[in-house]
């Protein structure tokens, strides 16, 4: 169920927690790279995606002028939406309204060391009968690794966090309305080191994270 999939990268946010260290945050590099160009070349490498749509706005300008002068923006490979970047929500939901009826496979722009297999793995998942699937992993695995994130979700007995990638059936969504998430547990650490403190940043560019990848 893969037929029209699109990929969404949301990079318009403000970076609240990080902005004291960088001002931009998908352009903090990683192996010579901005975070965000690790992103689209695994996108782009795991052939599943018609298309590339990147949700930027005024909060990230760097990235904004980046993604413009970018291999794939010339190639048609990639689009950029401007959004408001008020809120994460907001921008999600005006984005996925323009994308209508596709389903959508939507990332942050702050996991580097996504490979183009997890991204398989995670779309073979998908079977087309939900409004949309998350990713999430077990607090107690991401909280061995060092991470602490600070928004946790309940599911059962358990606690866990939210990977920030979910697939969206668009023609499902409506405004105003509440999304039906259903999840998926993947504990993976190439999933868990999203970027949102300096702390995290040292973590996923120390040798320790950064050895094969």
């Amino acid at each position: 169920m893969t037929q029209n999939m699109l990929a969404l990268i949301m990079c318009g946010g403000k970076g609240e927690r990080i902005k004291d260290f960088c001002s931009d945050k998908a352009m903090l590099k990683f192996n010579n790279e901005p975070l965000i160009e690790h992103i689209l070349v695994s996108l782009k490498d795991s052939k599943k995606f018609n298309r590339i749509y990147a949700a930027a706005s005024c909060n990230s300008k760097f990235t904004l002028n980046f993604l413009k002068n970018h291999r794939y923006s010339f190639s048609g490979f990639l689009e950029i939406i401007e959004t408001s970047g008020i809120d994460y929500s907001s921008d999600l939901i005006f984005v996925l309204e323009k994308l209508k009826p596709s389903t959508v496979f939507v990332l942050p722009s702050d996991i580097p060391l996504i490979t183009p297999e997890l991204i398989e793995n995670i779309i073979s998942t998908w079977d087309g009968d939900n409004q949309c699937i998350s990713v999430v992993m077990d607090k107690e695995f991401i909280t061995k690794l060092g991470l602490n994130p600070t928004i946790s979700i309940k599911l059962g007995n358990k606690e866990y966090f939210h990977s920030g990638i979910t697939i969206f059936d668009s023609s499902k969504i409506q405004k105003g309305q509440v999304i039906k998430e259903q999840y998926i547990t993947l504990n993976n650490e190439r999933l868990a080191f999203n970027i949102n403190t300096k702390k995290d940043y040292f973590l996923v560019t120390s040798k320790k994270f950064n050895q094969g990848y």
